[in-house]
């Protein structure tokens, strides 16, 4: 533990990318955020307007913490072999930000002595096991909100599930908040990554939850993440056996469903106005759908290897939602109690796992459709 120059936490980055956060549970913020504002005020109020003693600013600062392979002391001074930080992104991002911003600024130029006297307090941690730095890492990243889905960004199936779909469909995986939007398209092409849209942590949980026919769980999605016996049964091993093309089918989903709740209601508003209560159990329905279609691997093939929406995979979509999900959920509607719960405005049944199997009872006995799963 001790103090360190801005300026080497900053050629850390520069030198190692997005690499660098990726033991953080998140990585930068947006510029606008209040932390980010404040410290590029600071940063000014030092370096532009010498207002403030570079000294100042390592009391003001709650310091940073990395983790690193080895710590080596070499003619009074330390090498540091493979750093990854556990927070402080937005101080690292922001001063590098603030340093771009300021290229060409005369001011900056004759204040660069300044630049190295600004320190920070770093702790950096070697020969510790993984759940020591976890551990460091959420405790040292509450100053802003962290979400139960955060602390398990660096979980061992989220890292491989990162591998997986980045080597299966070159498309990269955020289980870490906000860390793609901070990755330039160079960052992007030296990690193997084509797609210019991320598959997120949170969608791809709900994906899994819709596909296993746990639709009341997509409601309280904080307990997921929380209780570690559904976390568990959510991303479990064996999805990472799973295809991924048909996960990115499932995946996709979720971005038609209000236009094919539309088409729904454009058979019969008054029929099927409880529709857009709904969502979940016709996102799995869909799912189901495409899974049993004969024609699954073709549609794999064609759809499923980008983050794209074609005209022929909506339309497709359309389809089975009109012809067949449009039925199966007006059948579970119709049901002797279930009729009287719509008279009287109640709609929570249709959010129910009962609900869903009762579709899926219809499914198989029209179609054939069996419970298909994404392992």
């Amino acid at each position: 533990m001790g103090f360190v120059k801005l300026t080497d936490l900053h050629a850390m980055y520069r030198d190692m990318g997005a690499r660098f956060f990726e033991r953080n549970i998140r990585s930068a913020l947006p510029e606008a955020e209040a932390v980010n504002r404040a410290l590029s005020r600071a940063y000014k109020q030092i370096l532009l307007d010498v207002a403030d003693d570079p000294s100042v600013f390592v009391f003001n600062h709650n310091g940073v913490s990395f983790a690193a392979e080895k710590i080596e002391g070499m003619n009074g001074k330390y090498k540091v072999t493979e750093p990854r930080l556990l927070n402080g992104a937005q101080t690292i991002t922001t001063f590098a930000r603030f340093l771009e911003k300021n290229t060409d600024n005369p001011t900056l130029k004759e204040n660069r002595s300044i630049l190295n006297q600004i320190r920070v307090i770093c702790k950096i941690i070697t020969e510790a096991s993984p759940e020591f730095i976890t551990s460091v890492t959420i405790n040292n990243n509450r100053q802003n909100p962290v979400e139960p889905w955060n602390l398990h960004a660096n979980d061992m199936i989220q890292l491989e599930l990162q591998d997986k779909f980045r080597d299966d469909l070159r498309i990269y995986y955020g289980r870490q908040e906000k860390a793609f939007e901070s990755l330039s398209d160079e960052d992007l092409e030296d990690i193997g990554i084509t797609e210019i849209k991320p598959i997120e942590l949170l969608k791809l949980a709900q994906t899994f939850l819709v596909v296993d026919g746990e639709i009341d769980k997509t409601s309280w999605m904080r307990r997921v993440f929380e209780d570690d016996r559904i976390y568990d049964s959510v991303f479990n091993h064996s999805r990472l056996r799973a295809d991924s093309r048909k996960i990115l089918l499932c995946y996709k989903v979720q971005f038609r469903l209000r236009r094919l709740m539309n088409d729904i209601l454009e058979k019969g508003p008054s029929k099927y106005g409880y529709m857009s209560r709904a969502r979940p159990l016709l996102w799995a329905l869909l799912c189901q759908g495409m899974l049993n279609d004969p024609n699954v691997e073709a549609m794999a093939e064609s759809f499923g290897q980008d983050m794209t929406m074609p005209a022929d995979f909506s339309d497709y979509l359309s389809r089975l939602a009109t012809t067949r999900c449009r039925f199966l959920i007006s059948d579970l509607a119709n049901q002797k109690t279930n009729e009287g719960k719509i008279a009287e405005g109640k709609f929570s049944f249709l959010r129910t796992n009962a609900s869903y199997k009762t579709c899926m009872d219809f499914a198989h006995k029209r179609w054939k459709w069996v419970e298909k799963r994404l392992k």
